[in-house]
């Protein structure tokens, strides 16, 4: 949970969930609790409450002069209600939040000028709380409308922090299949890059921690083909970052792993808008022939494949055992701008499809796939694309679907996230569920040859498991090889390590079984 000292150091501010925790028998799905702000100072035991208890607070930044907070925040205490989160300010002794904002979609990143006339905030559709890159905003702290600074530019900022002087922000920001950071000049809205095409922050939010001085900027930064993520020191030059690294913690992990070396593919998608790929071939590049390839879509949609260390969700695991994994960043990825992102928007599983076998067609254009024996695999958003591909075309000779969405209407019913689907459907599943039925890939069963791995946690709040029994049934029915494996205890994503050795054991032998000729 978010926490956070004051700037007069006399107190400290941090979020904790309202009232008892739910028993679970009988389960009661909605509402849960609520995110409540505290404060506590420096040798007392007795928290004070800043905020009222039937609000949420999802983040949260203190004044300049620590007599008040902006905040992200709530109605509703579930998942599905930071979708439609505003922005208040509240003060510091507690009291009624004041909404500043009407926004129609989420905020992030809070920060205060240095004289605390106005806050800055990173604005965007975002398919995840966390996943944070948009545009940035500057708003008057008594109110009014918010001005865009970086309206039309071409990456996607993700955190923002004023200089001293009130009148530029740092910032970082998600850019093609890197980051980058440079300065936002408030009055004109230019943004000056000092570092590009480097990977820092955590593996969703590019982030940087910005001396009081803002001279210099501390980091986790990973870089292909050298080191995974460790601390590094920039200080900031007109004319760029000189870095100093700090740390040397995996020098065991980095030194006994055999990495796969990451290509950067340029190509045209659809619309013949430029789109952006990394290729890793096989360690061990075959004797003979072109290998197998394993499309590897990430998850959100509002995530982006990123040039570093290890390549993500299982593309070094791939490549270890034999096969090229690329990965595309198609419309609806960070890194490209705003516009970019939201051509997603009522339009999953068209054409950033077009754009997932573009980027397929270009490998084997240049030689590193053999377009008979390519595979498909992804988590998430990943997971519905590797359905929904096999129910469109019939290119992939295998697909692995991890916690991956096949019915949009009983997936409505179930998830804790149904704003979700209505903001990236663009539609509800009581006025259009013809549009529901559309963009599932359960509708085209009757379609579908591909061996389908299916992989899911069993308590999956996000995207419940019935989705995995759905397509499992279905494709079963058809006579489609189909593995169906559910993780007990697991939610979204597997946490136990036998069941992630268990998963990536299976999905290696899946691949192997239907894109090796020797398998």
């Amino acid at each position: 949970l978010l926490v956070a000292w004051a700037p007069d150091g006399k107190r400290l501010a941090f979020l904790s969930l309202e009232g008892p925790e739910l028993s679970g028998d009988p389960i009661m799905p909605a509402p849960g609790r609520h995110r409540r702000l505290w404060t506590v100072r420096p040798g007392s035991d007795s928290p004070e409450p800043v905020t009222p208890s039937n609000v949420t607070v999802w983040e949260f930044a203190w004044s300049p002069k620590s007599d008040q907070l902006a905040v992200f925040f709530s109605a509703g205490p579930d998942e599905t209600d930071y979708y439609r989160g505003q922005i208040g300010m509240v003060s510091a002794t507690g009291g009624a939040i004041t909404q500043r904002t009407r926004l129609d979609r989420q905020a992030a990143a809070l920060t205060w000028s240095p004289d605390g006339s106005r806050i800055a905030y990173v604005s965007g559709e975002w398919s995840d709380r966390g996943l944070v890159g948009g545009d940035v905003f500057t708003l008057a702290a008594q109110g009014g409308e918010p001005r865009n600074l970086t309206e039309g530019i071409m990456c996607s900022p993700s955190l923002v922090r004023w200089q001293a002087d009130g009148k530029r922000l740092l910032y970082a920001a998600w850019d093609g299949v890197g980051h980058q950071v440079g300065w936002l000049d408030e009055a004109t809205g230019t943004a000056t890059a000092l570092a590009r095409d480097l990977v820092i922050g955590e593996p969703a939010w590019p982030k940087v921690s910005a001396s009081a001085t803002m001279d210099a900027i501390a980091v986790t930064r990973t870089i292909a083909g050298e080191h995974s993520l460790e601390l590094y020191l920039g200080t900031l030059r007109a004319d760029g970052i000189s870095w100093r690294r700090l740390t040397h913690l995996n020098a065991a992990l980095e030194e006994s792993t055999a990495v796969s070396p990451t290509r950067v593919l340029h190509f045209t998608g659809a619309d013949g808008w430029d789109v952006e790929a990394l290729y890793n071939p096989p360690v061990k590049p075959p004797a003979s022939g072109t290998p197998p390839l394993v499309l590897n879509v990430h998850g959100g949609p509002s995530s982006a494949w990123v040039n570093n260390w290890s390549g993500g969700f299982l593309t070094q695991l791939l490549c270890g055992a034999g096969f090229g994994v690329l990965r595309v960043n198609s419309r609806g990825s960070m890194g490209r701008g705003v516009a970019f992102a939201d051509a997603v928007l009522g339009d999953m599983g068209g054409k950033d499809l077009e754009d997932l076998l573009a980027g397929v067609d270009e490998a084997v254009r240049l030689g590193l796939a053999d377009p008979e024996r390519v595979g498909i695999a992804g988590w998430s958003y990943g997971g519905f694309m590797a359905a929904w591909a096999v129910s469109q075309v019939t290119r992939f000779k295998a697909a692995v679907m991890g916690a991956g969405i096949c019915d949009y209407l009983s997936f409505h019913a179930q998830t804790n996230i149904p704003d979700w689907d209505m903001r990236f459907l663009k539609a509800t599943p009581t006025e259009d569920p013809a549009t529901y039925r559309e963009k599932s890939a359960l509708s085209y069963a009757t379609r579908i040859q591909t061996p389908t791995l299916i992989l899911h946690g069993e308590q999956d709040a996000c995207v419940p498991v019935n989705q995995a029994y759905a397509f499992a049934r279905a494709l079963t029915e058809r006579g489609v090889p189909v593995e169906l494996v559910i993780y007990p205890r697991e939610g979204h994503g597997p946490q136990e390590k036998a069941h992630i050795e268990d998963m990536e054991s299976r999905i290696v032998r899946w691949l192997s079984r239907y894109l090796k000729s020797e398998g």
